[in-house]
């Protein structure tokens, strides 16, 4: 989606200070718990970033990651009709000043673990269009919805590092499509192409595309 969810390549928001913490605090733990769940349950499975980018504006910039997760893990619960949002308003104010709800259930929990360590396995490239060291270029495009090619790429020439394999392309799962695998591409840009000369020395930005958002480059 064009708008301040798609913040890659952009200026203003301070430099990134790691601190090598997964969590910092108990309920982020939970809001992480709670996104496994889901996405083993089937429930909203692929529209994950869609439905955080449904996030207003405003209220994105003044969120926590977490906090973020936290939305689209409810927005996912509403769509798929576990929860209405009376429902999610109404629980959150009982556990503001109750125990939090336990549930013991080790063959959900024993499936989570699994995914998380061993994911799902990529299908080899049926029929790519490109190969690597193939020069290409990213479409210029202003979708409405949700797509995973950010608005910095756009319009730049890369170079296919390297064939990934076939996956959904991820626009036509957030829109409920079904849509036939397509060859995903990690993609080479210059720094130049995308930002411009600058103080610093050229590097390389590595990006994953799908076939889709790509076309045949100058040479």
């Amino acid at each position: 989606m064009d708008g301040i969810h798609d913040m890659g390549g952009m200026d203003g928001f301070g430099p990134m200070i790691p601190d090598d913490a997964n969590f910092h605090a108990e309920w982020e733990r939970r809001v992480y718990g709670m996104a496994r769940v889901t996405r083993v349950a089937g429930i909203g499975s692929g529209m994950f970033r869609a439905a955080i980018e449904s996030m207003p504006p405003a209220e994105y910039l003044a969120a926590s990651y977490y906090e973020r997760w936290m939305y689209g893990v409810e927005r996912r619960l509403e769509r798929d009709g576990t929860l209405t949002s009376d429902e999610i308003e109404e629980g959150m104010a009982r556990f503001a000043t109750g125990p939090l709800p336990e549930r013991s259930d080790p063959e959900m929990a024993e499936r989570c673990v699994a995914l998380q360590r061993n994911g799902a396995p990529m299908e080899a490239a049926a029929a790519p269009r490109y190969r690597p060291g193939q020069r290409v270029r990213v479409i210029r495009m202003r979708p409405a919805g949700h797509t995973r090619c950010p608005r910095y790429v756009r319009g730049a020439p890369g170079v296919i590092e390297r064939v990934h394999g076939d996956a959904k392309l991820p626009d036509a799962v957030a829109r409920g499509e079904e849509a036939p695998p397509e060859a995903l591409y990690a993609v080479r840009f210059r720094s130049e192409d995308l930002f411009g000369p600058g103080e610093e020395p050229g590097f390389r930005v590595l990006v994953d595309l799908s076939e889709s958002y790509l076309e045949e480059g100058p040479d």
